[in-house]
């Protein structure tokens, strides 16, 4: 939205009364991102550097992390090193999008994208994206980087679907990274009457080089065939319009809120010096780029060239002249990733250790459909999620029963599974009955902390996919929706004015062993069940009446929901009543609010 205008022009008063805005990463490091890279790349022992514990110890002022940092600095060891980002503890520093490799959508499902190099599919392809999405029942829609895009699978179905796929030769299309998208093309002199190059021949080379390739922000591309544009080559990041003798290269174009036309930056060039100095331009922009900055405001705020000219100069004295003497080094980087590519989906398929880090709970192969969760409704033939209550409706903003709904509650350990089961600094899912729990096994202070596993702004399962980290010393989880950060400690959310909570219980580790101090099965059922909790279409839900409309299984042991509420409560009225209510007030206050 406005955010970048609002920062650019607090910048500049800053600037014009004499101050400056700091653009540190984070409370961790004071250092901007560009700095730590420079920090990092240059370090003569990068074995120091190879690790986030690493890097916070020898550059950082300490602490766990957070959701701004730990991504930077994945990006960062992604651009230099390039592991598999499941591997070593590198998941624990990927935004949710990157550590699935998938696009979280509303109430927690997620996308897949499929790359489509140069846009071009196979009739066999086309069938099997068509049969992969009956199978996992998926909602299909072209991307407009034309591509196909497979919205609702759940985490644990992703290897599954991502076989599916790759059995028909495709690979991931990163849509999940901030990485290169895809190069677009028009159908060129292959078949187009006024086509005056193969774009489709090369979009699919330039695609396939660069593809998995790590950045600050997302790279797209583009070639188009002929001076007609039909390929939009100049809103690129990087873009090629095809001539008689060769290609008219394009740096620096953006569309989004704040469309950039790129800028020529040579022309009439043969394919292989395009990939040259896309090479340089690429992997300079990615060593010296702030985070989260995409090649068009980065490209505006170099200096001007040598002998006059905008930035446009600069960038070709480095590129073309080596005015900096860092071309060696852009080459040899480069090649470094090129040559280092994987399809980060097959890396998954076909290793068991990496698949299982996708099973929906840690503790038990039984699963939970995600119509369980959230309901979803007919459109044009398809299915989609309900839509999403405004702030302050029904089924938002939600609030257990009492501060302390299990004071009185018997609680006993409970194994939940063996230290292994649960990574080091991330949260894993666990199921208790009908209760969806978030484990965190935060590894940088040797404790444990385990919370309910529904955030409690939109009622999405999805906080054991959030990012683990603290803040001003205080252990906490982002989630991964809307950034809404809740302590680990006490639940309660951070920086908020009127702060939602969750509810956390008590973990300890004996021998091998990890266990959760819970109440009995049904009493946590009621408060956090999910099929109590799931989102419907509806206008209200009664969250501990529903919470006991629980499958079958259960129903031999269930008591009558009106005593369980009244247990629950201390003999005051219905859970359902008080849920209810609380949710009435909260949507008061929210409200007001606004």
């Amino acid at each position: 939205g406005c955010e970048p205008q609002v920062k650019s022009i607090l910048k500049a008063e800053l600037e014009n009364l004499g101050g400056s805005l700091s653009n540190h990463l984070c409370e961790h490091f004071s250092y901007s991102r560009p700095e730590l890279m420079a920090l990092i790349r240059t370090d003569p022992d990068i074995t120091s550097v190879d690790t986030f514990d690493k890097i916070l110890h020898k550059h950082g002022n300490g602490g766990d992390g957070c959701e701004q940092c730990k991504p930077a600095v994945g990006s960062i060891l992604a651009s230099l090193v390039n592991d598999v980002i499941t591997d070593n503890g590198l998941d624990a520093l990927q935004d949710t999008n990157d550590r699935s490799m998938a696009n979280m959508q509303r109430g927690g499902t997620y996308s897949v994208v499929p790359r489509v190099p140069g846009g071009e599919l196979l009739p066999e392809q086309l069938i099997a994206l068509g049969d992969t999405a009956k199978k996992f029942n998926l909602y299909t829609k072209i991307t407009g980087a034309q591509r196909v895009d497979l919205f609702g699978g759940a985490k644990h179905e992703l290897p599954d679907i991502w076989e599916e796929l790759g059995k028909a030769g495709f690979e991931s299309g990163h849509a999940y990274g901030k990485a290169l998208r895809t190069v677009k093309s028009c159908v060129g002199s292959t078949w187009c009457r006024y086509g005056v190059q193969d774009s489709v021949s090369f979009a699919v080379r330039v695609e396939n080089r660069y593809k998995g390739i790590r950045s600050p922000h997302k790279m797209k591309s583009a070639v188009s065939g002929c001076v007609r544009e039909c390929a939009e080559a100049q809103s690129k990041d990087f873009g090629m319009i095809a001539t008689e003798n060769g290609y008219n290269l394009y740096f620096g174009g953006n569309g989004g809120t704040n469309p950039v036309h790129a800028e020529l930056f040579a022309a009439d060039i043969d394919e292989d010096t395009v990939l040259k100095f896309i090479d340089r331009y690429l992997m300079y922009y990615i060593l010296t780029a702030d985070k989260l900055e995409r090649t068009a405001v980065w490209q505006k705020k170099l200096p001007g060239g040598k002998n006059g000219g905008g930035p446009i100069e600069h960038l070709k004295e480095v590129i073309m002249e080596d005015s900096l003497g860092i071309c060696d080094e852009l080459d040899s980087r480069m090649a470094h990733l090129v040559n280092t590519y994987h399809d980060e989906w097959a890396e998954v398929v076909k290793d068991p250790v990496r698949r299982a880090k996708f099973q929906q709970f840690a503790n038990t192969d039984q699963t939970i459909d995600k119509q369980d969760m959230l309901e979803f409704v007919d459109m044009r033939g398809q299915q989609r999620p309900a839509d999403w209550p405004k702030d302050g409706e029904a089924q938002t903003m939600w609030q257990a029963p009492d501060t302390d709904v299990f004071a009185k509650s018997e609680k006993s350990w409970v194994r939940v599974g063996s230290v292994a089961d649960f990574p080091a600094n991330v949260g894993t899912p666990i199921l208790y009955s009908d209760t969806q729990l978030a484990v965190f096994n935060n590894a940088h202070r040797g404790e444990w902390y385990c919370t309910q596993n529904m955030c409690p702004h939109k009622q999405a399962f999805v906080l054991s996919q959030g990012l683990v980290g603290d803040a001003a010393g205080t252990p906490k989880v982002a989630c991964p929706l809307h950034k809404k950060q809740f302590s680990l400690e006490d639940g309660v959310e951070l920086g908020a004015e009127e702060p939602l909570s969750i509810i956390t219980f008590p973990v300890k580790v004996e021998g091998d062993d990890v266990l959760v101090k819970l109440p009995a099965e049904l009493e946590v059922d009621a408060i956090l069940g999910t099929h109590g909790l799931r989102v419907t279409k509806s206008d209200c839900i009664d969250i501990a009446g529903d919470a006991l409309k629980v499958p079958s299984r259960f129903s031999n042991v269930m008591k009558d929901g009106q005593q369980l509420a009244e247990a629950l409560t201390g003999g005051r009225k219905a859970a359902s009543t008080t849920v209810l209510q609380a949710t009435s007030n909260n949507t008061t206050e929210a409200l007001s609010d606004e």
